[in-house]
């Protein structure tokens, strides 16, 4: 009767779903020290955004499978990141192209598939390397299975942005203006 009992109580784990005990970022959280091999798709190895992908669809959302294409899925965060949000970064030489995304956990760190350390793990988003290759965050619909497209941009009102281009003409002033000027 003991084997059985022991033989159970795993196979209770297995078969309950990801969904009823936690969220998108604590199944992330369960694959920290799974290996980062580019292309990887999960479950036992992956890269940025295979990690993204496969914890999304567990929860019924279904992700692209590109970081660049992911970015351009739910909506564009202004401020204030919540736990489970996309961060996308530019890890290019250029840094003008999405090539990296990790998930945003919450007290500034985020979990990544990360090529630098080879495998899935936690870092602090004010890292000095991710701070210089942030680029935008995007919130996933709390909905499961309910993705949002981005949103087109609302048309700008000129008048603002007349102001914005003034202000950054003065600080440009400011910052090149040399000693002795």
């Amino acid at each position: 009767m003991f084997p059985r009992i022991v033989r159970a109580v795993p196979l209770s784990l297995v078969l309950l779903p990801a969904s009823a005990s936690a969220d998108p970022v604590d199944f992330a959280a369960r694959q920290i020290g799974r290996p980062y091999v580019w292309g990887a798709e999960g479950p036992n190895a992956f890269d940025c955004s295979g990690l993204t992908q496969y914890v999304y669809q567990r929860f019924g959302v279904d992700l692209p499978r590109r970081a660049i294409s992911q970015s351009k899925v739910g909506d564009l965060i202004g401020r204030g990141l919540q736990r489970g949000d996309l961060l996308f970064f530019s890890t290019d030489s250029r840094q003008s192209t999405v090539t990296h995304v990790g998930i945003y956990e919450g007290g500034g760190v985020m979990i990544e598939a990360s090529k630098r350390y080879g495998r899935v793990r936690r870092d602090r988003i004010d890292d000095a390397y991710w701070v210089e290759r942030f680029m935008f965050a995007r919130r996933i619909a709390a909905d499961p299975g309910a993705v949002v497209l981005a949103r087109r941009p609302e048309p700008r009102d000129p008048r603002r942005r007349r102001t914005a281009v003034r202000i950054v003409e003065r600080l440009a002033d400011i910052l090149i203006r040399r000693p002795g000027r």
